[in-house]
């Protein structure tokens, strides 16, 4: 494809970071409990900055293991001098699942190294777990501060830890096995003279990095093998880049800041390869080395509204396009001539500006969620409903003070459904999420449901688990108002006996925010999540809402993505993973929005089944940086639009295909069979094949397909690039304001994890 440069000259910017709000977020500490062991008084840990606690803490650490009576082990602020590895260990199933590790403050809790040059400070091994709030100090001598393995884990948070004067401070994979799913929550890595994060474990995926702030460190972020994410986050000084990736993956970058590192992305190597990434949003500011921005293997790649100020002087080009497919779209530089062609590639609305126009402030982070010691309602470790309603009754008392209700570690028996009443602003809170942590378990009737909150709620549930059954788990009501808002981050809805009607069902929540991050779950599901809009998006209007998932993963489900009546729905940076037969991931055949960027697919592929089918379906779909791979099967994914195409709009650009067939070309993989055609384009996508002799290489370029113009590639990309993040904030009087933290939802046969509607 010949490729087609629109550069506009003379455009005034200050920034472009228009999708993110930089709000610093409502979110709070809660705690210590009772039910806590403290690392002090229960072990005898002193954190005088002199004594050896290396004996206490693994004490404490072997008693978290096995937690039979405490799941939570807490370290009251102080210095923790330690001369030797401190390490949990995985043996049996259940060994450190659903348990937490935290400080009082970061800034007053810190672990210190004080043992030989080059070994590990603190080895985790845990899963479904959390650690956070202390700062995890090197001195110079440590080659790790924390270490997650050997055994494989998932479902874990690092959240608000500081990592600083240590080769790497955050390792993925010892030994053998993979890390997956981490939530890095505003975690700091200072003179990390190899890295902030690694990931070095081929299954070590879906490292979530969330405002993270790297400074003065070799990379912000290494790969080596596996992938991740970065959202949000600062990097300050990297000396080799803020980014470096050498295995091939999806991976997305989304409104970071880079100031004076050498580069802000290194993605060069001899791959013969592609690897999908999305570089959307982030502002670079003088770079001190040869380019801001390398490309070096098949891509495709996206790089849409990104700012990038080079250094005074600077005459090279600062973005090097690889061989393969990338697309360029509203991209701002402060030199003519900023990028290095090569390749496929499309190029739209590129604008050079004077350099002193674009904003070279640091952003500010959120720091720790401060704790405000609220008033704290314990409920006795495995009482029943009754006992828990009684609580959360004398809570909604104190409307307007966040009071907290507090269930220990244990499994509860719900025979009613428990009610949160509107405009209650309770904290909602167990030990951990679980099977072994804080459990609501439904001992009611079939058809029931296990928590109701009434709306507009301001609610914040946070660490338990509910075991539905055959009931529903979660509904929030009257959750549709102007200025609402619905966060959740890990929330993880699964099937369990018997597949569930939807993991997570969004019905006529159109005028409120919601935003899932980290978002899990999936397996035994009909659908993971579901959208359905309410009388103004029906009506074709565009209210203010919006509803987004940032970042996830799940098994796979039989349609992952579902709109309905207008619907709308953002999804970036989600690996779906085969965790059944279902061939087919999304099915559109009612009316909305539905773009989804830097997703990968792992199914099992049917010859009979396409994996995306749009059939009927009027509306927007883009698929943008995606990994379709058939995993057991010899079926190249494909794309079907079927039915009456008059109404559907779709593009399907910069996405890779993996064939283990031979004679895969671009009409095997998107077929547009509707009658009337749909308005359609099929752009920059690639194959790649590891079947000997299939393919050239092992890469080769799928030719373009159907139509696309600048106008068509602008509208369909719209809802990426105008989507909002946002942290959690102040409620707003008569509006929701609802959080949602590490919240595990398990239905059974027909029921529904949770639910956000706009009625009661």
């Amino acid at each position: 494809m010949k490729a087609k440069t629109a550069v506009l000259v003379g455009a005034i910017i200050a920034s472009l970071h228009l999708t993110a709000n930089c709000a610093l977020g409502q979110e709070e500490f809660v705690g210590p409990f009772p039910s806590w062991r403290n690392v002090k008084t229960d072990y005898g840990a002193v954190g005088d900055g002199t004594a050896d606690d290396t004996a206490a803490i693994q004490k404490a650490f072997d008693d978290l293991q096995l937690h039979k009576e405490s799941c939570v082990l807490y370290f009251p602020a102080g210095t923790y001098r330690i001369t030797d590895t401190v390490k949990t260990v995985r043996k049996a199933h259940t060994d450190c699942m659903g348990v937490a590790v935290l400080g009082e403050d970061p800034a007053k809790t810190v672990i210190r190294w004080d043992g030989q040059e080059g070994r590990t400070m603190v080895q985790y091994s845990a899963w479904y777990s959390r650690i956070g709030r202390l700062t995890l100090d090197g001195a110079g001598k440590a080659a790790v501060c924390l270490a997650y393995g050997p055994r494989f884990s998932t479902y874990n948070e690092t959240a608000d830890m500081v990592f600083q004067d240590a080769n790497h401070g955050l390792l993925f994979g010892v030994g053998p096995d993979g890390q997956a799913e981490n939530a890095v929550l505003r975690c700091s890595f200072l003179r990390c003279r190899e890295a902030g994060i690694a990931t070095n474990n081929f299954n070590s995926m879906d490292i979530w990095a969330w405002y993270c702030r790297f400074e003065d460190c070799g990379y912000g972020m290494f790969n080596g093998a596996g992938n991740f994410h970065a959202y949000q986050c600062l990097f300050l000084r990297s000396a080799r880049a803020d980014v470096r990736i050498v295995n091939l993956m999806v991976f997305s970058f989304v409104n970071n800041t880079s100031i004076g590192s050498k580069c802000f992305m290194d993605f060069a190597g001899g791959h013969s390869w592609g690897s999908p990434t999305s570089v959307t949003g982030n502002r670079i500011i003088e770079p001190t080395g040869d380019f801001a921005i390398r490309l070096g293997n098949g891509g495709p790649y996206l790089l849409a509204d990104n700012v990038i100020k080079s250094k005074p002087g600077a005459a090279a080009p600062v973005v090097h396009l690889t061989w393969g497919d990338q697309v360029l779209l509203g991209n701002t530089y402060s030199m003519a001539n900023a990028v290095k062609e090569a390749g496929r590639f499309l190029r739209i609305d590129e604008k050079m500006v004077d350099g002193s126009v674009i904003r070279v402030a640091p952003p500010a982070m959120p720091p720790a969620p401060p704790n405000l010691n609220r008033k704290v309602f314990d409920v006795a470790a495995g009482a029943d409903g009754t006992a828990i309603q009684e609580a959360i009754d004398k809570a909604a008392q104190l409307k307007g003070r966040r009071p907290v209700v507090h269930l220990p570690k244990g499994n509860y028996k719900v025979k009613r459904t428990l009610v949160i009443p509107a405009g209650c602003d309770v904290q909602l809170v167990g030990d951990a999420a679980g099977e072994t942590a804080t459990v609501l378990q439904w001992a009611g009737e079939a058809g029931g449901l296990v928590l109701r909150l009434q709306g507009p709620s301001h609610a914040t549930l946070r660490d338990f688990s509910i075991h539905a059954g055959q009931a529903g788990g979660i509904r929030v009501e009257n959750a549709d108002q102007p200025g609402g808002r619905i966060y959740a981050n890990q929330l993880n809805v699964s099937g369990g006996g018997g597949k569930s009607r939807a993991g997570v069902l969004i019905d006529g929540v159109e005028q409120s925010d919601v935003e899932l991050a980290n978002q899990q779950g999936g397996s035994s599901s009909e659908k993971w999540v579901k959208v359905v809009g309410g009388p103004k998006l029906q009506a074709g209007e565009m209210p203010a809402g919006q509803v987004s998932i940032f970042a996830g993963a799940t098994g796979s489900t039989d349609a992952q993505y579902t709109i309905a009546k207008g619907g709308r729905l953002l999804v970036r940076s989600v690996y779906h993973e085969m965790s059944g037969d279902a061939p087919r991931g999304i099915l559109l055949d009612d009316t909305g929005s539905l773009t989804v960027d830097a997703t990968r697919f792992s199914y099992k592929t049917s010859a009979d089944v396409p994996l995306i089918e749009a059939n009927g379906f009027k509306g927007d779909f883009a698929l943008l940086t995606g990994l379709l791979l058939p995993v057991d099967s010899k079926h190249t994914a494909r794309i079907d639009i079927k039915g009456d195409g008059g109404k559907c709009n779709l593009l399907c650009m910069a996405n890779i295909f993996w064939a283990n067939e031979a004679g895969v070309n671009a009409d095997k993989v998107f077929r547009n069979l509707a009658q009337p055609p749909g308005q359609a384009g099929f752009a920059l996508c690639n194959i790649n094949s590891g079947l000997k002799g299939n393919v050239k290489n092992g890469f080769d370029i799928l030719e373009n397909r159907g139509k696309f113009d600048d106008a068509f590639v602008r509208k369909m990309l719209q809802p990426l690039r105008e989507g909002r993040i946002w942290l959690p904030q102040a409620a707003v009087d008569g509006a929701t304001g609802v959080q949602f933290h590490r919240v595990i939802c398990i239905t059974g046969k027909d029921g529904v994890g949770v639910e956000f509607r706009a009625g009661e």
